[in-house]
């Protein structure tokens, strides 16, 4: 049986092609002008007498799907303005084509948007999260979407801020640059860009982003085994692309801890059809710290370009290079017997007492390429080749860790990288059709994945000092630090690996509210290990097989505004083989992470109320483990861990003007069969409860129409920050207010974050900004 699928999978393509069956359905595509003949984004467009309806995107396109045979009409509603009805016949297996140009101009639909009250931060429409064109509603995996509209109102200057928006997340960072979060307990750092895997090193500006889109379980089908990829989910950085028409921004802001940051986004076409689009987004960045010592700087330069060929055949190009510095640490506790402190808040540490100075830092960059080519066959399948170059680097990096060693003593470690370098390349090539088998639709993805990761490390770890607390803190030299490492020595390591992967996902609709999504990779991972100069030879090559299956059931109680789902998804961490005491070597499987979900999804009254409520339940098996055997310490792999929860979202637009986001996640995430000192442990920064919430409303009529206000924050609960669950990473509340002013020319924005002043540290031990303030002002062209 298990042979069985995979085979029918993999024919189910086949037999697409070969099938010539006329369906009863058929798609409508359009496009939505201004009396000026530019694109009108974000316009709602309905069909008539069916429920279906569809927004605008930035380049004023539309697509509706799945449209019985026959003759509607589509309408347009403005504000203030008569309703636009253009009819429209669908007839079999066809796409109707359709223009609908406003009788209002690109200015007054900017004020029409911004004063429409509609509920903007429930756009959920990717391609991405299942590599299909699926709806929400269709698809049987949670996911959630954090868009510009968003971002813009909560002035996100930080992608940490960002990610506090997503239900059961909570923010983490690495001090090598990266930012992330935990999700259903299991951290990441490493996001995706435009479905791609990127980098390990990210310094990303959130200016550059178009949306965030997270998505929940082990998602190792689609995404394969890379280090961007936990079992608690996957997160994929959509950039700005290119639309038709010319326009962009230039904004300003500027805060506490003397913040200050410019950045600019300008979109032109390049020839007089519209056929050759290009945006540009730069943006720079600084800021001192709330602590006595402490600064960041980051600057990016990001453009896109699009050239639409033919109606066939589409390419997309697009980069960022960023560059960044900043001071950053990281929190250990030493032997807790000789610590009496069992929390943070009980540490004699002062709070804006940094222990290092600005000459201890990090100066880092990435660069990111990446393509993409579409060429459509026909209306039921097109082919879809990606690319991107990845490569993260450290001009230097002297990473600090602080160890408390009493409640008066902190030993300063520093792990010096000068220089290093990251990167992976990735090549796709997918394969998308929308075809009948008999009365049964099929929408299918097969793919194919190359992707090369590599590294070079320089690093020494060297002990600077010791220091007492109650005594004046003596500065950090970089030339000892340089003069010390080099003392010890540096090593130097190179690795290479390389992963093949292919995968199959179908949906089929085994009726039209009755789906059944059925998905497998077959992932082959291979490296040499690490290269050492030192001995001119290769240590810890292996190579290793994995078969990841996906199985999802989604069930439209009521079409397109009430679905139940459930869920069964795998993801996969390759693991090298382990030489014993003993020098026997233990040939290790791929840790695995299996989830069983099911919950609700819902988008209701026009679109006005959209959530999901789901429960899941994570078991992770084939952990390593140690133990001890005649005195000596042996590696097995029967170790298992397993995380279960669950995790509400709720975005709503109860009235014009009104605009709610809200999620709610329970996790309780413990070690089972492992190590004897983690048995029956939880896992560190790993809280058991996390709410997020943001309610604002804009006014829509009279002259101070555009004028918003905004409140909102989020609660984390307490978690461990060391393994042994003594020592505590304290609980937090966070309340944040904006007041913005939008008009179609201009927007202002004042944002108070953290107005409680409260005290909190994240998952490296590091304390967190306090009460601060940020201004904005932009000007819209």
């Amino acid at each position: 049986m298990r042979q069985i699928v995979p085979l029918l999978l993999l024919l189910l393509p086949v037999l697409g092609f070969a099938n010539e069956e006329e369906t009863d359905y058929g798609t409508i595509k359009g496009k939505v002008t201004t009396s000026d003949d530019r694109p009108a984004p974000s316009v709602s467009i309905v069909l008539k007498g069916t429920g279906k309806n569809a927004i605008t995107a930035e380049d004023g396109t539309f697509t509706i799907s799945r449209v019985p045979t026959g003759n509607y009409e589509l309408e347009v509603s403005l504000v203030g303005y008569e309703k636009l009805v253009q009819p429209v016949t669908v007839k079999k297996n066809q796409t109707a084509t359709v223009s609908l140009q406003l009788q209002v101009s690109n200015t007054q639909l900017q004020e029409i948007i911004i004063t429409s009250g509609q509920n903007k931060f429930a756009d959920k429409e990717t391609e991405q999260v299942a590599r299909l064109p699926l709806k929400n509603l269709e698809n049987p995996q949670v996911y959630q979407v954090v868009g510009k509209a968003l971002m813009q109102e909560q002035v996100i200057i930080e992608r940490t801020d960002l990610y506090r928006n997503i239900p059961g997340a909570v923010p983490n960072s690495l001090a090598g640059g990266s930012q992330g979060m935990s999700l259903r307990g299991f951290a990441t750092t490493v996001g995706m860009r435009n479905g791609m895997m990127t980098s390990a090193v990210v310094p990303l500006n959130p200016a550059i982003l178009e949306r965030v889109e997270v998505i929940k379980g082990p998602s190792g089908t689609l995404f394969g085994a890379n280090r961007n990829v936990t079992f608690g989910g996957v997160y994929n950085y959509i950039t700005k692309k290119p639309y038709q028409g010319f326009g962009g921004e230039v904004s300003f802001t500027g805060g506490s801890f003397r913040f200050s940051r410019i950045a600019a986004d300008i979109n032109t076409p390049i020839n007089k059809d519209n056929t050759a689009l290009f945006r540009l987004n730069v943006a720079g960045q600084t800021e001192t710290s709330f602590q006595d010592q402490g600064y960041a700087k980051n600057y990016t330069f990001a453009p896109s370009f699009i050239y639409q060929v033919n109606d066939r055949l589409k390419f997309t190009i697009d980069a960022d290079i960023t560059r960044s510095a900043y001071t950053t640490t990281s929190f250990a506790i030493g032997s807790l017997a000789n610590v009496t402190a069992r929390s943070f808040k009980d540490l004699p540490l002062g709070y804006k007492q940094s222990l290092i100075n600005n000459s201890v830092d990090v100066s880092n960059g990435i660069n990111n390429l990446q393509a993409q080519m579409e060429y459509k066959f026909s209306e039921k399948w097109k082919s879809q080749t990606n690319f991107l170059f990845s490569e993260g680097f450290y001009k230097h990096f002297y990473w600090t860790t602080l160890s408390l060693l009493t409640d008066s003593t902190v030993r300063r470690s520093v792990r010096n990288q000068t220089p290093e370098t990251f990167g992976n390349i990735q090549f796709q090539q997918n394969f998308i059709g929308d075809f009948n088998l008999g009365s049964l639709r099929n929408r299918v993805v097969i793919g194919l994945d190359y992707n090369y990761n590599y590294y070079d490390l320089y690093r020494a770890s060297v002990t600077y000092d010791e220091v007492n607390l109650n005594q004046p803190i003596p500065d950090m030299n970089v030339e000892k630090l340089n003069e010390l490492s080099y003392e010890k020595g540096f090593s130097t390591t190179t690795n290479k690996s390389y992963s093949y992967g292919a995968y199959v996902s179908d949906v089929l609709n085994i009726t039209p509210a009755l789906m059944a999504m059925l998905s497998l990779r077959a992932d082959y991972f291979t490296t040499d290990g690490s290269y050492s100069p030192a001995t001119g030879k290769y240590t810890g090559g292996y190579n290793q097989t994995s078969l990841s299956p996906k199985f999802g059931l989604v069930y439209q109680v009521l079409p397109e505004k009430l679905s139940v789902f459930g869920n069964y998804m795998n993801g996969f961490v390759n693991l090298a083989p382990v030489t014993q005491p003993d020098n026997t070597v233990l040939e290790l499987k791929p840790q695995r992470g299996d989830q069983w979900e099911a919950g609700v999804k819902l988008d209701l009254v026009d679109n006005k109320l959209s959530g999901s409520l789901s429960y899941y339940d994570i078991a992770v098996t084939n952990s390593t483990r140690p133990e001890v055997v005649d005195g000596e310490t042996f590696t097995r792999q029967d170790g298992t861990q397993h995380s279960k929860g669950y995790e509400a979202e709720l975005i709503a637009n109860p009235v014009p003007g009104l605009n709610i986001v809200a999620g709610y996640g329970h996790n309780e995430n413990k070690y089972e069969k492992a190590s004897a000192a983690l048995e029956g442990k939880y896992i560190t920064a790993s809280p058991k409860d996390v709410v997020n919430l943001w309610i604002s409303y804009y006014i829509t009529r009279g002259k101070v129409r555009g004028l918003g206000f905004g409140a909102g924050g989020n609660y984390v609960a307490d978690s461990w920050f060391e393994a042994t669950n003594t020592f505590v990473l304290p609980s937090y509340t966070l309340l944040n207010v904006a007041i913005f002013y939008d008009q179609p020319k201009f927007r202002l924005s004042v944002k108070g974050n953290n107005l409680l002043n409260e005290e909190y540290w994240n998952s490296n031990g590091t304390p967190q900004k306090k009460l601060n303030f940020l201004g904005s002002v932009a000007f819209k062209f």
